[in-house]
This record gives C-alpha cells, sequence and structure tokens, in this order.
C-alpha cells in the first residue's frame, strides 16, 4: 500500500497570498503542509510570519526556534526569533537569538536595528544608542536606524546628533505610517516645532484614528501654549490602560501629564501619577510623572508633598544616569569640570587683537546660573526689532572645541592664537549661528545660553567689546527651581538630584564668574530678577541703555511676543508668555527646612551678591 502524496504546496504561491495579507489563509496552508512534512522551512517560515502579522507572536516562537535548529547557520532565523520573543517579552532569550545573529552576519545594520529596540525596551537606552548610531555606519540610508537613533540620542541628552541624524530628513521619500509618526515627534522635541506640526497633522491625514499622533499632537500643542487644541486632541486618545503596546502607552500617558500639569489639582494629580506609574517602564521614564506632580503640589503650596514627588523624581533619573555617566556619580565627581579651569593672569596678558569687532558687529551675550531669569531676559531683547535670539544653542561651546586641531588648551592658550585664527573662530562661530537664524540688515545677535558664564574667556578672546548681561537670582530660588526641572542633559541630571550637588555646583560655577569677570572686565551689566521685577520699566530702560537701544518699548510687551514665537525650548516657556510677575520670588521661604543643610555651602556666594537668608 503506497502512501499518500503531500498537499501540493507552492511556496512561491502561498508567499504572494502573504503579501496580500491573506495571514490566517497562509497559516491554514502551511499547518496543512507542515502536517505532512514537519520540517518543511519554507513551510515553517510561512506559518512563523503568518502568525506574527496576526500579532501572535507567542505562537510564532516555535516555528522560529525550530527554523533555527533546522537551519542554524541562517542569521534571518535567528533575528525573525528574536524579534517575536521581544515582542512577547522575553527580553533575555531575545537578546541572545539576535546576539546569535550577529555572530553570523557581524555589522547587519538591521540586525543592530532590531538589538537596539531590544535595548530601548529595557530600559538601556545608552547602548540601544550605540547599536542605533553603528547601524548608520552600517548603512546610512537605513531610515529606521537614523530615526530611532535620534530618539536615542535625545533620550540621552545629546541632542546635537539626533538634529543631525534627521537633518536630511526632507530628502527621505516616501516614509512608513510608524517613521512617519516618530519623524513628527522628533522634529518637534527638537525644537522645530512647524515642521513637527506640519509631519504630523499630514500623518493624521493618512491614519486618522492612530493613537500616537493624537498624543504627539497633544504635547506638540501643550508645548506651544495652544491648549484648547491640545485639550481637544487629548479628548480623542484611549485610556492608558487600555493600549497594550508599551511605546504607545507611553505616549498616551505623556500627552495625559502634559495637560494635567496645566490644568490638576494635587489630590486628581496625585490619582492619576499612582494610576500611570504601574503602566510605566522602564522606571526612568516615571520621571516625568513625579515631576509633574511636584510641580502641581508647589503650586497648590504643598511643599512636603512637592518635595517628595521631586525626590521620586530623582531618583529615577539617576536610574538614567548610572547609563549614561556612571563617572560622575563617584563622590569626588563634578557635573561642572569646567567651573574647576582658571585662566592665569599671565596668560591674559598675552592676549592681542589688532582689529576686534565692533560692539554693534558683536554678539550681546546672555548668561547665569540656570533658572536665574535668562529665559526672560532672551525674551524682552529679542521682542526689540533691532535683536534677535536664537533660543539656547551651544555655539561658543562648539568654537571652543576647534582648538584642539590648532594643538591649543582651553582656556590657558587662547594668547596663542594668530589674529587669522581668530578670524577663523569668529567665522566658524558665525556659521553655527546662521543654522539658526539669519539676521536682517543691522539686527544684533542674543546669544543667550546660561552657561556661557563658564565661557567668559573664549566670550571675550573672539569678541572683546561684547555687552555681557548676567543674569541674577537669590541663590535659594534658583537652586529650588532647577531641583524643580526635568532636565534631560546627563551632566544635569546628575547635577539636580540633590539640593547639596546642586549647592556645590552653583557656588562652583559662580567662583569661576566672579574670578574670570574680575580679571578681564567685560562690559558687564548685571540684571537681578527680583528688583527687574519690583521695577520692570525702569530696568527695561536700564537695560536698553546698556545696550544703545533707542526705543525699548517693544521690550515692555515681551511676553506677547513670545507668544507669538510658538516654541520655546527652555523650561520657562509656559512663565514667558505671561505679562512680568514676582510669584516666583521667594519661593524658597516654604522650602526653608529642605534648604538649611546646604546653607553653609551657599553663604559665601550670598555675601558677594548681598542676598541674605
Amino acid at each position: 500500500m503506497s502512501l499518500a502524496a503531500p498537499p501540493a504546496f507552492s511556496p512561491a504561491q502561498v508567499y504572494a497570498l502573504f503579501r496580500a495579507g491573506q495571514y490566517e489563509r497562509v497559516r491554514q496552508l502551511a499547518s496543512e503542509r507542515l502536517s505532512a512534512m514537519p520540517d518543511d522551512t519554507a513551510a515553517l517560515t510561512l506559518l512563523a510570519l503568518s502568525l506574527q502579522f496576526q500579532g501572535r507572536s507567542a505562537m510564532a516562537v516555535d516555528a522560529y526556534r525550530r527554523l533555527t535548529e533546522l537551519q542554524p547557520a541562517v542569521f534571518e532565523h535567528w533575528n525573525n526569533l528574536g524579534n517575536v520573543l521581544r515582542d512577547v517579552g522575553e527580553f533575555a532569550a531575545a537578546d541572545a537569538a539576535y546576539r546569535r545573529a550577529l555572530g553570523l552576519a557581524p555589522g547587519d545594520a538591521g540586525l543592530l536595528v532590531n538589538l537596539g529596540f531590544l535595548e530601548m525596551e529595557a530600559g538601556k537606552v545608552a547602548m540601544a544608542r550605540d547599536r542605533f548610531l553603528d547601524a548608520v555606519r552600517a548603512d546610512g540610508g537605513l531610515l529606521d536606524a537614523r530615526l530611532y537613533g535620534a530618539r536615542a540620542c535625545y533620550e540621552c541628552g545629546d541632542h546635537a546628533t539626533a538634529q543631525d541624524l534627521i537633518q536630511s530628513w526632507r530628502q527621505w521619500g516616501e516614509l512608513g505610517d510608524e517613521q512617519y509618526v516618530e519623524l513628527g515627534s522628533l522634529l518637534t522635541l527638537l525644537g522645530l516645532a512647524a515642521d513637527g506640526e506640519a509631519v504630523l497633522l499630514d500623518a493624521l491625514r493618512r491614519t486618522p484614528d492612530e493613537a500616537r499622533v493624537l498624543a504627539s499632537l497633544v504635547c506638540l500643542y501643550e508645548r506651544l501654549n495652544r491648549l484648547d487644541e491640545a485639550r481637544d486632541w487629548l479628548s480623542r486618545l484611549p485610556p492608558p490602560e487600555a493600549v497594550r503596546d508599551p511605546t504607545l502607552r507611553r505616549d498616551v500617558i505623556s500627552a495625559q501629564v502634559a495637560i494635567a500639569t496645566r490644568d490638576a489639582d494635587p489630590a486628581h494629580m496625585r490619582a492619576l501619577v499612582d494610576q500611570l506609574v504601574p503602566l510605566t517602564e522602564p522606571e526612568h521614564r516615571r520621571a516625568g510623572l513625579h515631576f509633574a506632580l511636584g510641580k502641581v503640589c508647589d503650586r497648590h503650596r504643598d511643599s512636603h508633598a512637592a518635595m517628595q514627588a521631586f525626590a521620586q523624581a530623582h531618583a529615577c533619573q539617576l536610574r538614567l544616569a548610572e547609563q549614561l555617566v556612571p563617572q560622575l556619580l563617584a563622590p569626588e565627581s563634578t557635573a561642572l569640570p569646567t567651573a574647576a579651569v582658571r585662566l592665569g593672569a599671565a596668560e591674559f596678558g598675552t592676549w592681542s587683537d589688532p582689529a576686534p569687532p565692533s560692539v554693534e558687529a558683536s554678539p550681546i551675550f546672555i548668561v547665569g546660573f540656570p533658572r536665574s531669569g535668562t529665559t526672560m531676559l532672551e525674551q524682552m531683547l529679542d521682542a526689540h526689532p533691532d535683536l534677535a535670539s536664537m533660543d539656547e544653542r551651544v555655539y561658543i561651546n562648539d568654537t571652543i572645541e576647534l582648538l584642539s586641531p590648532f594643538g591649543l588648551r582651553y582656556p590657558h592658550d587662547l594668547g596663542k592664537l594668530t589674529p587669522a585664527q581668530c578670524d577663523y573662530l569668529r567665522q566658524s562661530y558665525w556659521r553655527f549661528v546662521a543654522k539658526t537664524v539669519q539676521l536682517a540688515p543691522g539686527q544684533r545677535l542674543v546669544d543667550k545660553n546660561p552657561l556661557n558664564m563658564l565661557r567668559l574667556p573664549m566670550i571675550l578672546r573672539l569678541f572683546p567689546r561684547a555687552r555681557v548681561i548676567l543674569a541674577l537670582r537669590h541663590p535659594c530660588d534658583v537652586l529650588l527651581s532647577c531641583y524643580m526641572q526635568h532636565f534631560r542633559s546627563p551632566n544635569f541630571m546628575v547635577m539636580c538630584s540633590t539640593l547639596e550637588r546642586l549647592a556645590r555646583s552653583y557656588v562652583a560655577a559662580m567662583e569661576s564668574w566672579i574670578y574670570h569677570a574680575q580679571l578681564m572686565r567685560p562690559a558687564l551689566l548685571v540684571s537681578r530678577y527680583e528688583d527687574l521685577l519690583a521695577d520692570f520699566a525702569g530696568n527695561v530702560q536700564r537695560v536698553g541703555g546698556f545696550l544703545g537701544l533707542r526705543d525699548t518699548a517693544p521690550m515692555l510687551s515681551f511676553h506677547e511676543h513670545a507668544r507669538g514665537k510658538g516654541y520655546i525650548s527652555t523650561p520657562s516657556y509656559t512663565q514667558v508668555i505671561e505679562p512680568p510677575n514676582a510669584r516666583a520670588v521667594d519661593r524658597w521661604r516654604r522650602y526653608e527646612d529642605h534648604l538649611a543643610p546646604v546653607r553653609p555651602i551657599l553663604q559665601p556666594i550670598m555675601e558677594h551678591w548681598g542676598y541674605a537668608w
């Protein structure tokens, strides 16, 4: 008696059904084939793919695992096994499968991207960033590598690399729906709000009910202070507990928290955080929830609850900082190493520049420790038609990095620069600026970066006639405000993690400033936050006079100008669209008990600037 012939099976025909989206039919045909020929690799592959594309990854695991047993040298099988194991949350097994695949195909860009996805989902953001960047180096045209590499860089606080990865996005051609949404979200996060809005609205037209698009639009419009639109989009989102995909759930949570921070009372916000924390993984992503709760509690003057929430937020952030900058967590480390560097008087004495730029051809620099009122000063000046700011950029630091090719140390060797080298560095600075802002004829640039207070030697080497404004505020209010902020810079995560670390960093920065300002004697105006708010019109006149501005009237309504600008990158984006007010003056007094331990650290600097407890 002869055996019955196995059912006719054409892998090409069945694959055509798969490409047509007939996944269940493919599963049936592959299963029939496997009932007769259990080790048919083509049928196993089609079965696994059909299950995976139906969202049945757990059932696909066995098929992919069997394929790795039958054909262990085929890296695609190990890659696919890693994908479905990642889908079902078996991260360790997925990692092993991906690494086995990489052993067979070292440097494969697609594999590196998949491993990057796995590490992102496991909370290993620094490792994920490195995987994505390796993938970009292997295949610069792989868009997932660029998009998600940019996302990982953003999460790590490396905004410059994130921008570099997506700067050519207009030339990318057709994107998939998920890629399109990711691009819109990234453009928004990186400050390219108009582009981000256009991309997200286009994505919404393509997929009208896509929750991630809606969540991204909520966060965008909240960031642009367009709250009615943000609330409208929020009303269309599903509740987080109804969202299975962890990435999408995080986006929905971010949207809810963005609006709740503006609207909620402490009881509602606390209930929301309690609900959302268990749904938020990995742990470091919970920091935003706790920061939001802390700010709501502070707004309602519940200082004890606010500090509890901020302590939890910083504990979450330190989980990420441990990955990114473990060296900064050592007891003897400092988050602001530049603050310890001093330009010697003899070194300064060697400086010469036969033809420095005029006052009018030099930028106006606004400096000061973060949260000292620099953004308000910037928006005041930007409201004047003769001035233009560029948000917060690191172009002076970028210019410092150009000293290395000359074999020069900063700041000690600045006196060794030739006039031609000074001109080259100035031109490089202006090229950086041109990426961000185009000055109209006769306009002067406003360069606001708080920690340029640590780079005064470079500022004055390039622009010795520049006008410099130091923003000053009560040190206790500065510390408290920094402690309350959700900074993404790894150095700032560590610096702001405790009030003691903050106090020591503040003192180090101020000591550096005081030393260099006394040595170099810049054309300087000290703008005290409390005085500015006590007599706003008078101090606007004072600032205008220092800068040689004839009509300072436009600066009086800076908040209206700021509201029209849309995106403002700094944490003050919700405050600078309001008329000047003194709500945040002396806020530290409600937290005096928490600040008492750092009093001895701050005392010398407070005395220097005339502040008291």
